[in-house]
């Protein structure tokens, strides 16, 4: 059973900067301690492979909103440029690294770089630890029995981590023991990985989320954190976190099948429910609570059929998966 780490740059910087500039020694220990996670986090486990994404300074999704992050404002007391410069160095030190693939592409989000390598390897049938603690990450967090992976998210901190698992994991956790049991093939690196995976579930905080109903309340409420408005408010109100999974409930109950969130049927039910959740009898705004919803799907859906011709030629010649 082969496995990938895969680390979110940007949290890692991010972590980083908050936790030096409280102690007084940013500038001067940056470096050191991104190294001193890299090494943590790469000795955590014998990865088969190791990746590093980092963030474009431009996002493709401006263009489709133009409000997308405009809720972010740097903290005015951290020199933001001799931090990215020194983030920099780290970047062009990462890959002098023969075992670490470290990639970054003009105009695509570290977001965009993880589903592509993830997805990538999940039909390889590969495994993927993803380090990170973007909402939208949980997307990924899967399992398949058939193609033999599961992903897990792994929120690195040096204390209080938390592992989010696929919900009902431990039917993976399970079979993959029976299997690993009755093969005389890579039977003890399956065994080592679902060690792993038991110590590191019971090191952390744990949580089991559902890919399909975060992405399903997502869509339907936005995302405060990026900026992305809700698709239907009333008297200013958009639908919020507790009225977007009530929907996700409502709309489980009436449609058993799994959600196929790029077909334009889901699009065309989801708005329908919507509008009968919400009394809206007027055409115009259940038009637009449609046209919203194909929105926040491009957004917010971490599928590389969603961006731009160019920008996913780029990512599919930029980004080897090994």
């Amino acid at each position: 059973m082969k496995v990938s780490l895969v680390i979110d740059g940007n949290y890692l910087l991010n972590k980083d900067v908050f936790i030096l500039y409280g102690m007084k020694t940013l500038y001067s220990d940056l470096n050191t301690l991104l190294w001193k996670d890299m090494t943590t986090l790469t000795r955590m486990y014998a990865y088969d492979n190791i990746y590093f994404v980092s963030d474009s300074k431009f996002r493709w999704r401006k263009d489709i909103y133009n409000d997308y992050k405009g809720n972010r404002h740097p903290d005015e007391k951290i020199d933001w440029s001799t931090v990215y410069r020194l983030y920099d160095v780290f970047k062009e030190e990462l890959k002098e690294k023969s075992n670490i693939h470290m990639y970054e592409v003009d105009w695509l989000e570290g977001d965009d770089l993880i589903s592509y390598i993830v997805n990538e390897n999940n039909i390889r049938g590969i495994s993927n630890v993803i380090m990170a603690a973007d909402g939208d990450i949980k997307q990924m967090v899967k399992f398949d029995l058939g193609l033999e992976y599961i992903n897990v998210m792994h929120n690195y901190k040096f204390s209080d981590e938390v592992t989010y698992w696929p919900m009902k994991h431990n039917i993976f956790i399970t079979e993959m023991n029976k299997r690993a049991g009755n093969s005389l093939f890579d039977m003890n690196e399956d065994n080592e990985f679902l060690n792993f995976l038991e110590e590191l579930e019971y090191k952390t905080k744990s949580k089991e989320v559902s890919a399909e109903e975060v992405l399903f309340c997502k869509m339907v409420s936005g995302d405060k954190k990026d900026n992305v408005p809700s698709v239907y408010y009333k008297n200013n109100r958009g639908i919020g976190a507790t009225g977007s999974l009530s929907i996700y409930k409502l709309y489980k109950e009436t449609n058993q099948e799994i959600i196929d969130f790029d077909s334009d049927n889901f699009i065309n039910k989801l708005t329908e429910l919507i509008s009968y959740s919400k009394k809206v009898t007027d055409t115009t705004v259940n038009d637009s609570i449609k046209e919203n919803l194909i929105r926040n799907r491009k957004l917010l859906k971490l599928d590389e059929k969603y961006l731009p011709t160019d920008l996913k030629e780029n990512l599919i010649n930029k980004v080897k998966i090994y």
